[in-house]
């Protein structure tokens, strides 16, 4: 399948579609070619929908979804498979590649949406190509790259009732000669969004820079070198997570501290006392060289290229996780920011041969060699007051294995008599702060050969073998302890005082893949494929105890068939693609009402159904896209899983034959548009465009609590648009959630509180968006 997603393919005289150009073999080839699931959206289709992150343009993605509800729980998911929301320090299960250039960790994907030229998702394992850790699929970015004439663009963006405002620009050119060039781009965008903490009194704000510098340098026709630098930084002030639903008895308490406390995730309020933020310190840069010799060794058209690139991400965060207006537990901003460090090395050689035994048309091939070093760091400092333990317990929540069956403070005789008694101060000063820590500090090393070639063994049809080699080694070690305090609220936290510095996982894979693809008629081809994809264990991120402090590696082994094809003489694609995926030892993160767990499911499975279209019907200035995704993602085997956070319940639950999370069964997008020209202007053109997205339900949490469940929505968005038929400037104005949809990332247990929950929600008002963009040369 090779969905797009794009403005510039209208050919305006003979209403047919510009072919799809993309690198998912390394090459740039045609979409229509590659014998696995693609989705494509360009740069106009972004730009003209006003979309300036990944969540908004993976809606129009089927089986896809990416959520940020704050830096540190990033999240990627394809085909039911992914990191969790709450996976903090986890290396995803998705690859994200931006330009070339793997990153470990999908935080990063946020810097790759300004001056973007395309996205390429490319569904099933494509451990053979790209990196490591794609069991599920990748995330494939480009970024505009320098020109060789002098060009650029401003853009300044201005949103309604999520207030924000943003500007983002670009400048491209010759700077010494034709031989070098460069390409600076940045962006800016200040947001007030609509969460209020009346607690705190205080506003949720968000900002967000970036910048990246980009020189390629043209030594030779043969030789060329590449650099690309970015820095970044976003910051948020405020929490999302909201409370859901609570009970009286525990709304009485926490009204007592506030009396605004309520259970509506989506009245924009929120109630917790503690500061909170999350801020996202980026750091990358690479050198990239490409040789394109005549011949080489008797190889034809041969291309060499060598990548060496560095990263880094910080995520400093502090947090209120008993989200609630008592002061109970705080999350204390990490010294260090959590630093994630990576250096990786790539050499590959690219390029044709002749048909083995002379048969066939000749073979297609890349090979090469990947390294890379890893580094993480994740510090938990974690302070807890026990008079907010003695209100939570007023409140019903299970303090040390027990529950008071109702508050002995909520008396009519204290009240009548004007007694009324808070948890404050019922434990003396200097006696009621305990301050735990935890971290965990490791490094990864990982090897890998990798080789694919594709055999055209006629005009119709062609093979493609790929096979990959990997070994990867993770060392470091764990800790928590108790820095302050006599340890009363230990227990209920789960925390146990441990130091093991002798971690150590070696693992290592065969990942090979075959696919065939056989042109049945002009136009239309059929295509089937089978790969292996894996991701390594590791170590479990500033565990507060030792009952699990490593995880194991997951496999996955995908069977997908389809069909791409270019009807009504070129203007209409229309692709379809099947798949099977099963998975041993799927990694979960669950909150359990209590504290994070890192755990396997022993196995699991995707199924489903992926298809898309665009089409230029024969109405001059009309164009057509959409999809359907169909999945059925679910635990087949997992009978030990995570538990459901009730008193008195059985630790464990055994989730054999339910849904996984995060993994909606249906998923469908339609996007017309129509361009005009404004009162038969010869230079103003104008458009009207629709978006609608469909996403069935799904459970927000991994234990599988119908209480997590999200229901379905149908959001619609529309614009209008002007532009100049020179391409001098353009203006377009969005709206948002016409249907003013109730959707969310997450809902989790609020901790230590059986039935109660906290929801991510996003924003249920319909939002506006003008954005006017300038652009000069080219």
């Amino acid at each position: 399948m090779a969905s797009l997603l794009s403005t510039s393919s209208v050919s305006a005289q003979s209403r047919v579609i510009e072919e799809v150009l993309v690198t998912a073999n390394k090459k740039v080839e045609s979409a229509q070619d590659v014998p696995l699931s693609i989705s494509v959206v360009d740069a106009e289709f972004i730009y003209e929908s006003g979309i300036s992150d990944v969540v908004e343009l993976t809606r129009y993605i089927p089986n896809v979804t990416f959520d940020a509800a704050l830096a540190l729980y990033t999240t990627i998911i394809i085909r039911g498979f992914g990191t969790p929301p709450l996976g903090v320090g986890f290396v995803p299960s998705i690859g994200l590649v931006i330009d070339d250039v793997p990153y470990g960790r999908s935080t990063y994907a946020q810097d790759a949406v300004f001056d973007i030229e395309r996205l390429e998702v490319l569904r099933g394992p494509q451990g053979t190509l790209f990196g490591k850790n794609t069991l599920g699929g990748v995330l494939n970015f480009h970024t505009k790259q320098p020109t060789a004439e002098h060009e650029g663009f401003v853009s300044l963006t201005h949103g309604q009732n999520v207030t924000f405002s943003g500007i983002e620009g670009a400048i491209s050119g010759p700077l010494l000669g034709e031989n070098l060039l460069g390409r600076l781009a940045f962006r800016y965008k200040d947001a007030d969004t609509l969460e209020y903490n009346s607690t705190r009194d205080e506003q949720q704000t968000q900002k967000d820079a970036g910048v990246r510098l980009k020189l390629e340098w043209l030594l030779s026709d043969e030789l060329s070198i590449g650099f690309n630098a970015l820095v970044s930084q976003s910051e948020t002030v405020g929490y999302t997570q909201s409370l859901k639903s609570a009970s009286e008895r525990s709304l009485n308490v926490f009204r007592e501290y506030d009396p605004e406390v309520e259970d509506d995730a989506f009245d924009q309020n929120t109630s917790t006392d503690g500061p909170t933020k999350s801020d996202r310190e980026v750091a990358a840069g690479s050198l990239r060289m490409v040789y394109r010799p005549d011949t080489l060794f008797g190889i034809e058209a041969p291309e060499v290229t060598g990548i060496l690139a560095w990263a880094q991400v910080k995520i400093p965060y502090e947090l209120d996780v008993d989200y609630s207006p008592v002061n109970l537990v705080n999350f204390n901003l990490p010294p260090r920011g959590n630093p994630n460090t990576s250096r990786s090395a790539e050499l590959r050689l690219a390029g044709s041969v002749g048909a083995p035994f002379g048969f066939g048309e000749g073979v297609d091939f890349v090979a090469g060699l990947f390294a890379q070093k890893s580094k993480e760091n994740v510090f938990q400092d974690i302070d807890v007051d026990l008079n907010g333990l003695v209100a939570f317990g007023r409140a019903g929540a299970i303090v040390q294995n027990n529950q008071f069956p109702f508050d002995p403070f909520d008396i009519d005789a204290f009240r009548n008599n004007g007694f009324i008694v808070t948890g404050d101060g019922l434990i003396a000063e200097g006696s009621e702060q305990e301050r735990f820590i935890s971290g965990t500090s490791s490094q990864t090393v990982s090897y890998a050969i990798f080789s694919q070639l594709n055999w055209a063994i006629t005009e119709a049809l062609s093979l493609t073998l790929g096979l990959r080699y990997g070994e990867d080694e993770s060392t470091g070690g764990s800790f928590s302890k108790v820095a302050a305090g006599n340890n009363i609220s230990g227990g209920s936290l789960n925390q146990r005082d441990f130091s093991n510095q002798s971690l150590e996982i070696k693992e290592s894979n065969v990942s090979p893949k075959i696919a065939v693809n056989y042109e049945i008629l002009p136009d239309i081809n059929i295509y089937a494929n089978a790969a292996v994809g894996f991701k390594a264990g590791g170590i479990d991120p500033a565990p507060l105890n030792d009952d699990s402090l490593t995880f194991r590696a997951e496999e996955a082994i995908t069977y997908e068939v389809g069909m791409k094809s270019r009807l009504a003489g070129g203007s209409l694609t229309l692709n379809l693609a099947v798949f099977d995926a099963q998975v041993e030892d799927l990694q979960i993160r669950t909150f359990n009402g209590v504290t994070l767990t890192t755990s396997n499911a022993p196995e699991s499975s995707s199924r489903g159904v992926e298809l898309d279209f665009f089409w230029l019907p024969p109405l001059e200035g009309l164009s057509m896209a959409g999809s359907v995704g169909y999945l059925d993602a679910r635990y087949e085997k997992f009978p030990d899983g995570p538990p459901l956070f009730r008193s008195g319940d059985d630790p464990g639950q055994d989730l054999g034959g339910k849904p996984l999370p995060y993994a909606p069964r249906w998923s469908l997008s339609y996007s017309p548009k129509y361009e005009f020209r404004l009162f038969e202007s010869a230079d103003w053109l104008a458009n009207i465009r629709l978006n609608v997205t469909y996403t069935d339900g799904r459970y927000l949490d991994s234990d599988i609590d119908p209480n997590t469940f999200q229901p379905a929505t149908t959001r619609i968005d529309a614009g209008f648009g002007l532009r100049s038929a020179s391409g001098g400037w353009t203006l377009n104005f969005q709206a948002r959630n016409l249907t003013k949809v109730q959707d969310s990332v997450l809902i989790l247990d609020q901790p230590l509180l059986p039935g109660n929950y906290t929801q991510t929600p996003y924003p249920d008002q319909t939002t506006y968006q003008a954005d006017l963009r300038f652009s000069f040369g080219g």
